[in-house]
């Protein structure tokens, strides 16, 4: 009786504080307050109440409700929770979060008897991950659709009063009220959408994008083609969290669900949850340093297949990045018909930190959508060949396409935002800014279908030339899709000598990349330090013409050239070319060596050859800039050049007759979480009898700036082989070492090594045609420099090590030299400095 009357009072408090009424529904949205991106998997539930939902990955949320409530509350791990008062009146009432990002991390789990729950689970999807890993399957393809958005957030009142901000009040005053009471303003400058089939191969691993339609509108987007090739998304942004590592921005993220999970994070086993009909394990994870490469979050796992169903990870400031306030990744998987779980989708973060104080930041959103999936039936291996394929319309307007074919509808702050770019763009400020960037950025100011530069080119001061003026254009695709022109033209007002470069190329094929070209050049360069022994680096090459100018010569040049792509990653180059060299130094050569001091001698020589490169370049990306392409990046395999040259005497005023066999492998190596390397091996032989600067100058280094391909203790026209081998070792271990030492991991520092090591040598032939006829002892080949041979048993070495990412750009390396100490007067120390941007 007792506990009859009990219950009947209990029932009589609880209707009396929670009365029942007919159904009312409360829909939202939970955002960030700082970047407006949504929240995926939040929990949003009513107070006093225990009935909750959670947010879906638009982050919004739909709860349908018998019982009354006067407040409504949202919370997130990393987010401070957030409560909102709401009416007992209305049926349907609409109420928006936006959480402000916390520190707090997730709090100390003590577990006193046996060993932390959440094990059990991650050893089960560990144990599971061949059933479940997408990278098993032979082959998946399916739709996409991504959208992309990069906007200004972090602006101060101060930013605020900036000229191009009051230019856009009114538009801005718009997004003030779409970022909500507690959101904080972000302005876009450039958002695009695309749509599109993604194809993937495992062996030989192959990854295809084509794009059938994109729909692009930026601030100083003149011409979409190449973001047309990165707005398909899956090529950049197709994260799999089974892997040990997750990569991007040339760094290596530890998987929360990787072989080393327990080594690198702390985890706690919340309640299960359902998730779209599933029962889910719900684990919080944290990093042990939380300055590592590592992410925080939450993910949730199937508690029947252990397969990862949700998951959102962060990496925020504390890490050992630069540039960088927080990265956000949010998945969700879809199981397809074989079990293999597949990325359903993806929400990517990017949060730039402003440059300076009272400067604004940059936010680069994506959003990508997949459906249609289907497994285990690839394609022939050609199909793959071209990395990204956008098709010929794809930039074609066309609305009513757009309204049918997006997975989602656009949202009310995308539509803003679409029109807020097309007021920003057009304004004289704004295009000043975009055209100083573009100067930056490409070192070409352009001018529709002509670009001027390189500007790093364009003036130099030396003791040869005095004041050097040089000035350089090229044509891109808005001049002629096939037809490109380069050309430069450049004098000194010491010497007085024209310099010039004239070059017109066809392209016959962007599939095959098939092109032929001719160049004529005459001009100033320097014994071992022209831009066929320098290769790609521009600015190494321009800080060269300053200075001494030590070894200079006039060249001219023709050359004459055709290059295809046989097949996916191997290029054939061959060309035919003639140059001269007269030194402005004293110089001289012996023609016939073997008659002594008896020999005639030249001072000049002409030689012309043929050339024959044969590129591979295994699983190399191209992006297609107009009439360019530019490669990415080359991965798990060395990329490898072999190049014959065959000199002809007699012929087109040649001198000589020679052979020469080169050699040249460079990969990056990702190590994990020691860090990553590169290597470049090259090795080179001749047979033939030559003057020194026809053999194999080896590349010194006398500038204070540290420069990758060369010896940094070696000095200039050192060394010459006829016959060689290099191999060149640098590791970044990013903060493996420096993270763990308390006052200096706060400054992000990174230790560096390298180390360089060269075999070569020359045959007495070679040796004896160098010989001064005046006094045969000793090889005259410069005024103060002598081409000497390497001790073919014994290597030129050299070891560095030093500091990177001083100050976020700087990096200082010291350099010992351990070999050929006596040779000369070296220099058996030095201390170098290079800026390097990096994240």
């Amino acid at each position: 009786m007792k506990l009859k009357i009990s219950l009947l009072l209990t029932c009589i408090f609880y209707f009396a504080v929670f009365p029942t009424f007919s159904q009312f529904v409360i829909k939202g949205r939970v955002s960030d307050a700082k970047n407006g991106d949504p929240i995926p998997f939040a929990s949003v539930g009513l107070v006093g109440v225990n009935q909750g939902v959670t947010t879906n990955f638009q982050g919004e949320f739909f709860l349908n409700s018998k019982y009354s409530a006067d407040s409504l509350f949202a919370s997130f791990v990393g987010y401070k929770k957030r409560f909102k008062k709401i009416t007992r009146e209305s049926k349907l009432q609409e109420v928006n979060f936006q959480l402000e990002p916390t520190d707090q991390v997730m709090a100390e789990v003590k577990v006193y008897s046996g060993e932390n729950p959440a094990f059990k689970v991650l050893r089960g999807v560990v144990r599971n991950r061949e059933k479940n890993d997408r990278s098993k399957l032979t082959a998946y393809e399916y739709d996409s659709y991504t959208k992309m958005e990069l906007d200004v957030d972090n602006i101060s009142e101060k930013f605020k009063e900036k000229k191009v901000m009051k230019d856009i009040a009114q538009s801005i005053q718009k997004f003030e009220k779409i970022a909500g009471e507690d959101g904080k303003l972000v302005i876009p400058t450039y958002i695009s959408e695309s749509i599109g089939k993604f194809y993937y191969l495992e062996n030989p691993q192959r990854k295809k994008e084509t794009i059938t339609k994109t729909n692009i509108k930026g601030v100083g987007v003149k011409d979409g083609s190449v973001v047309s090739q990165l707005v398909g998304g899956n090529l950049v942004a197709n994260y799999n969290f089974y892997q040990n590592f997750v990569g991007f921005f040339g760094k290596d993220f530890a998987s929360p669900i990787g072989d080393n999970w327990k080594g690198k994070y702390t985890y706690f086993l919340g309640d299960t949850v359902n998730v779209d009909g599933r029962i889910c394990y719900k684990l919080d994870f944290d990093p042990k340093n939380a300055i590592d490469l590592v992410f925080r979050g939450q993910m949730w796992i199937d508690t029947t297949s252990f397969a990862l169903v949700q998951i959102d990870a962060v990496v925020d400031k504390a890490a050992n990045l630069n540039f960088i306030e927080k990265i956000k990744i949010s998945q969700e998987l879809e199981q397809t018909s074989n079990g293999v779980w597949l990325p359903a989708r993806t929400r990517f973060l990017i949060d730039l930190e402003e440059i300076s104080k009272g400067s604004a930041g940059m936010l680069l959103k994506m959003y990508i959508s997949n459906k249609d999936f289907v497994v285990n039936q690839p394609h022939p291996l050609g199909f793959y060949d071209v990395a990204s394929e956008v098709a010929e319309d794809a930039m074609k307007p066309d609305s009513v396409f757009w309204k049918y074919a997006r997975h989602e509808p656009l949202t009310t702050p995308d539509l803003l935002a679409s029109a807020l770019i097309d007021s920003v763009q057009n304004l004289p400020i704004v295009r000043t800014y975009v055209e100083i960037a573009e100067l930056v950025l490409s070192g070409h100011r352009s001018f529709n279908g002509l670009e001027v530069g390189p500007y790093i080119s364009s003036f130099a001061i030396n003791k040869v030339e005095g004041a050097r003026f040089r000035l350089g254009f090229r044509t891109n695709a808005n001049f002629d899709k096939h037809w490109i022109l380069r050309g430069n033209v450049g004098f000194g007002t010491k010497d007085l000598v024209p310099k010039y470069s004239a070059e017109v190329n066809y392209l016959f094929s962007k599939k095959k990349w098939t092109m032929a070209g001719i160049r004529h050049s005459y001009d100033l360069e320097r014994v071992g330090l022209t831009p066929d022994l320098i290769g790609d680096n521009k600015l190494f090459y321009a800080f060269t013409r300053w200075g001494a100018f030590s070894g200079a010569f006039f060249r001219r040049e023709s050359e004459a050239f055709f290059t295809s792509e046989l097949a996916k990653g191997i290029t054939l180059t061959t060309s035919l070319n003639t140059r001269s060299f007269d030194p402005l130094f004293r110089f001289q050569f012996r023609l016939n060596p073997e008659l002594g001091p008896a020999s005639a001698v030249q001072d000049h020589y002409q030689e012309a050859f043929a050339t024959v490169e044969l590129r591979i370049a295994k699983n190399v990306t191209f992006l297609m800039n107009g009439n360019e392409r530019i490669a990415l990046a080359t991965k798990r395999f060395p990329m490898i050049t072999l190049k014959y040259q065959r000199g002809f005497k007699g012929f087109l005023g040649g001198d000589f007759t020679y052979d020469r066999f080169t050699i040249k492998a460079f990969q990056t190596l990702r190590l994990g979480s020691i860090g990553r390397s590169d290597y470049t091996f090259t090795a080179g032989y001749t047979p033939s009898n030559l003057p020194a600067p026809l053999l194999f100058p080896h590349l010194g280094n006398e500038t204070f700036f540290f420069v990758r391909s060369a010896y940094s203790t070696m000095s200039y026209f050192e060394f010459v082989s006829d016959r060689y081998a290099s191999f060149q070792y640098n590791h970044n271990f990013e903060g493996l070492l420096f993270n763990r030492i308390p006052l200096i991991k706060k400054l992000k520092w990174r230790l560096i090594a390298s180390g360089n090591i060269l075999m070569g040598s020359q045959r007495t032939e070679n040796r004896e045609i160098m010989k001064d006829v005046n006094n045969p002892l000793r090889s005259k080949f410069l005024d103060q420099y002598t081409f000497d041979s390497l001790d073919p048993n014994k290597p030129f070495a050299e070891v560095g090590y030093g500091i990177d990412n001083i100050f976020k750009i700087l990096r200082i390396q010291a350099f010992h030299r351990l070999s050929y100490l006596d040779h000369g007067k070296p220099q058996r120390f030095r201390v170098m400095a290079s800026v390097n941007f990096s994240f």
